[in-house]
């Protein structure tokens, strides 16, 4: 292991630390303090090595200062550091944060945050009755209560405190593997990827939700399985999967569609289904992360769009790509009838990217069921105006927001 690659391990338990101790104000207190100080030490032990680094100043320059250099969120990083050092403790606080959720977007959230119980209780209830009386019956069905406690620090009051420290780490991740692919080597195993400090996996933040159609306090998990080393998938997707090789490689978002979409299509007619995935991609098209998905009502829809676009944020990627397949139903009554009441008038299976520079790509089947008892079949379908013009796929908004804004931490 090099020496930055046990720094960056030793980095990884401190944001364990945080996580583990958020609720504890000292001591996640000391661990955030920690934290930032190492984190600037990983790059000072790779500067102090640069005579073994071949290429050194190109790599630095390519993979650190230039991606770093407009990132809001590593600027405050470093700086932070020199508070720490210099001056004391990191400056922060906690509140507490209550949130009606009903909609894809985060922006349209009712919020109520404050530092005082006895205000967050009437705040609670204030947006209870809100969603009773004020919105539409339709639309109240799916709404979701979003209940957390956050630590900000006062230098960085857009972010919280946890999220940003795993941006941090993940910043740090990436430099130190690229430099192991640099040294033509891979990065040490024991080294866990950003996804291991998800909250939805970790917990860390206990953030809690509050269905309105089946009241009772609930968690969004994440499970992560790992890839089963001895498992061979079927000689058609086996053959397909040649599209992500180094030899054929996409080069533009419409090829990356296309590769997912032969997949798509060949897994469909080989199981009679498809579950719904989520892909996220870096700039050179490589798949960074994955997500599979269970969705039990329209609100469980909602909860799992804002933590794709969390983990979009973090990673920084730069495309998407979703896979499912998609009932069609009868709209005439939204607004009036949940969602989950609407007549199911047709199924399609979509393959469906986007990307931060504004590209759309879309590849779509209608599903028919001639027999009950029969495998069902693909049918190509062409796409209406409304989906040429990129204005229905609006839950994929909050993912692409998410890349914008982490893409506009940095010039690159």
């Amino acid at each position: 292991m090099q020496p930055w690659e046990r720094r960056l391990r030793d980095l990884s338990n401190l944001l364990a630390a945080c996580g583990s101790n958020y609720f504890s104000p000292d001591l996640f207190r000391q661990n955030t303090n920690q934290f930032l100080q190492t984190s600037r030490t990983v790059t000072f032990i790779i500067q102090k090595h640069k005579a073994s680094i071949p290429g050194f100043s190109s790599w630095y320059d390519a993979h650190v200062l230039t991606p770093w250099s407009s990132d809001s969120v590593m600027t405050w990083a470093k700086d932070a550091r020199n508070v720490i050092e210099k001056e004391g403790d990191l400056d922060m606080h906690s509140s507490l944060r209550a949130s009606l959720v009903f909609s894809h977007l985060p922006s349209q959230d009712a919020v109520v945050a404050t530092t005082r119980k006895e205000l967050f209780h009437a705040g609670v209830d204030k947006l209870l009755r809100l969603a009773t009386t004020k919105l539409p019956p339709g639309v109240a069905d799916a709404a979701v209560l979003r209940i957390e406690r956050r630590w900000v620090a006062n230098s960085l009051p857009t972010h919280e405190l946890l999220a940003a420290m795993t941006y941090a780490y993940a910043r740090l991740f990436d430099a130190v593997d690229s430099l192991a692919r640099h040294l033509n080597t891979s990065l040490d195993s024991s080294i866990p990827h950003p996804t291991r400090f998800d909250p939805t996996s970790t917990d860390a933040t206990k953030v809690r939700y509050i269905k309105l159609s089946a009241p009772a306090v609930g968690k969004l998990e994440a499970h992560r399985i790992d890839r089963d080393p001895s498992f061979r998938p079927p000689a058609p997707i086996e053959a397909l999967a040649k599209a992500f090789s180094d030899e054929k490689k996409p080069q533009s978002l419409a090829e990356v569609v296309e590769a997912f979409a032969q997949v798509a299509e060949a897994t469909f007619s080989h199981f009679g289904n498809h579950v719904p995935m989520l892909f996220l991609l870096d700039q050179s098209w490589k798949p960074i992360a994955h997500l599979g998905a269970h969705f039990d009502d329209q609100a469980d829809k909602f909860l799992f769009w804002r933590h794709a676009a969390e983990r979009a944020a973090y990673l920084r990627a730069y495309a998407a790509v979703w896979i499912s397949e998609t009932w069609l139903r009868d709209m005439s009554d939204r607004g009036v009838l949940p969602i989950r009441e609407m007549p199911i008038i047709g199924e399609h299976l979509n393959v469906i990217g986007v990307a931060v520079d504004g590209s759309e790509r879309r590849i779509g089947w209608e599903i028919h069921r001639p027999d009950p008892q029969a495998r069902p079949v693909l049918k190509p379908r062409n796409l209406t105006e409304d989906e040429k013009t990129g204005t229905t796929v609006f839950f994929l908004k909050p993912v692409l927001e998410a890349m914008r804004m982490a893409r506009g931490f940095s010039a690159a």
